[in-house]
């Protein structure tokens, strides 16, 4: 039942990244409060994990299979929580001040500020939801590419969305940050300064929950360090280019939306424009080197991986080579 042969890409890709969160804990075991927790988890998840592709491979059971197809919705949630216990803890000297010399440097003055003068109730209400539509894009790409039968396409996107969520979180790790909504401006006063229409206080709620700040007088030191680089601005070029790569008709909702949600990420407060440049860059990298990575992960007794996502058995290509020598 733990036979790693029935491992997916994506699924060594998680149990290596949940493995990595695991040993950096260890490592900083006296500094991160909830190693121990973080260790168990993680181990009994990559258990778990490869449990389940077993059963998948084994068995015909729909609930296994939803489970295999989705679980990585919750995983980001989870590893990014963890991050959250450990960034802070190991690097406690935050950077917020580099990167506004930087963003100074590059715009000639905070882009935050720049952008403020353009700031309307109507516009921030509108950049407010494409932000929030940040792990809603993910899904909607996700059914589109399952809907049109592309079970590969799906796999292949979630592969390149995890493998620059664990790269995110080594910047996390090196460049902790809290963002301009803390050091530019007064946290508490932001739905006054920047104030929306309907939704906008909802959706800051909801953030501002998942990014563990309880506390508006605490929230500088509550917030998670997850700054530099964008990793709204990172996944979602991913997003967008994984839509178009596949030609999905999902892309005529995925492109307006994420093109505003990275607008968002600066406009409302969230990121530095330096941020931004970094998950640009981040995305190229990950998409240039996906492919490459995904092949290296490939059961050799399941085949071995061509271009995203396509997979070639082994005995074709040993017969390609063995007629080329004829």
């Amino acid at each position: 039942m733990f036979d790693l042969s029935k491992l997916r890409p994506l699924d060594r890709l998680n149990i290596l990244g949940m493995l990595a969160i695991a040993v950096v804990a260890l490592i900083f075991h006296d500094r991160v409060e909830y190693y121990k927790t973080i260790l168990f988890v993680n181990i009994l998840l990559s258990f778990a994990l490869i449990y389940l592709m077993n059963v998948t491979a084994r068995q015909n059971s729909s609930v296994a299979t939803f489970i295999a197809t989705w679980y990585t919705l919750p995983l980001i949630f989870l590893t990014f929580k963890e991050l959250y216990l450990m960034v802070h803890p190991i690097n406690p000297h935050d950077l917020d001040y580099l990167l506004i010399r930087i963003d100074r440097m590059i715009f000639g003055t905070d882009p935050t500020a720049i952008l403020d003068k353009i700031a309307t109730p109507g516009l921030t209400e509108f950049l407010q939801i494409c932000y929030a539509s940040f792990y809603l894009l993910w899904v909607i790409l996700g059914v589109d590419l399952l809907r049109s039968g592309d079970k590969k396409g799906f796999l292949f996107f979630f592969f390149v969305l995890m493998y620059g969520f664990y790269l995110s979180y080594a910047g996390y790790l090196f460049v902790p940050a809290i963002g301009p909504r803390f050091t530019l401006y007064d946290f508490a006063k932001l739905d006054q300064q920047l104030p929306g229409l309907y939704l906008t206080p909802i959706l800051r709620h909801i953030i501002n929950s998942g990014e563990s700040i309880t506390n508006v007088t605490q929230a500088a030191m509550l917030a998670q360090r997850d700054c530099f680089p964008s990793g709204h601005t990172e996944m979602t070029i991913i997003t967008i280019a994984m839509a178009m790569k596949f030609r999905m008709k999902s892309a005529m909702i995925i492109i307006p939306l994420g093109t505003g949600l990275i607008f968002a990420t600066v406009y409302m407060r969230y990121h530095y424009g330096v941020d931004v440049i970094a998950g640009a860059l981040f995305a190229v990298f990950v998409l240039a080197t996906a492919t490459w990575l995904e092949s290296r992960l490939q059961s050799s007794e399941k085949g071995v991986s061509g271009s995203a996502g396509q997979t070639r058995p082994v005995k074709s290509i040993v017969r390609q080579k063995a007629d080329v020598t004829k």
